[in-house]
């Protein structure tokens, strides 16, 4: 089903105010508009941004929650491109912790490490563990507040302001945190990687030369 990427704004939300303040507080009932009103396209946006279809109504119920967080500090001015907006970083961040998820998905921590026993096959109960073991070589290089920060967003999925309340810390510090272990997490798993194709690289050579020598 193909939906109009944009629909007429719903409301003037910010009919009241100064062209260059944002309302104090949004009309009665503005948010559950918004939502009846735009949902569809916000479906469409993610779709057409590679939201995977299996979790399209996931991210746009995330859409909406930081629809209805900021609502008061909107302007008015843009409602489409405000939605666009903040759904293009819905989509980027389910993109981005898609990553770290999948290798926790369907498993409690008490099978982190753990028997392999019941997985598909071998082979895949390996690979698994074996990317588990690169996860935490490399998270076990970042400082330990950015870590645990980090752990926290990416892969347990909380919110900035969850974080927050949870450390006793003020938000910016947490995007603080979030910023300076996110490079650095790249930074090691880059160098984690090139030590492994130097080191498979290295295993080749050896084993081409020891094939000479056997002749």
């Amino acid at each position: 089903m193909q939906f109009a990427l944009f629909t007429p704004l719903p409301m003037k939300l910010a009919s009241n105010c100064k062209p260059t303040l944002a309302c104090q507080a949004p009309p009665a009932g503005a948010f559950e508009e918004i939502y009846r009103q735009w949902f569809r396209a916000v479906c469409a946006w993610i779709q057409s941004m590679g939201g995977p279809d299996a979790d399209r109504d996931d991210i746009a119920q995330d859409v909406f929650l930081v629809v209805r967080r900021r609502l008061a500090d909107f302007d008015g001015a843009n409602l489409p491109g405000w939605l666009y907006r903040i759904t293009q970083r819905q989509v980027r961040d389910f993109r981005r912790r898609a990553w770290f998820k999948h290798l926790f998905s369907h498993r409690n921590p008490g099978e982190m490490g753990g028997s392999t026993h019941g997985a598909a096959n071998p082979a895949t109960a390996l690979e698994r563990k074996e990317e588990e073991r690169m996860l935490w070589a490399i998270l076990g290089k970042i400082r330990e507040p950015r870590r645990l920060t980090f752990v926290l967003y990416e892969i347990e999925g909380l919110s900035g302001e969850e974080i927050s309340q949870i450390q006793g810390i003020p938000l910016n510090t947490v995007w603080t945190r979030l910023h300076h272990a996110r490079r650095d997490f790249f930074t090691i798993a880059g160098k984690l990687h090139r030590s492994i194709v130097h080191a498979e690289a290295r295993a080749s050579a050896g084993t081409k030369d020891d094939g000479r020598d056997g002749r």
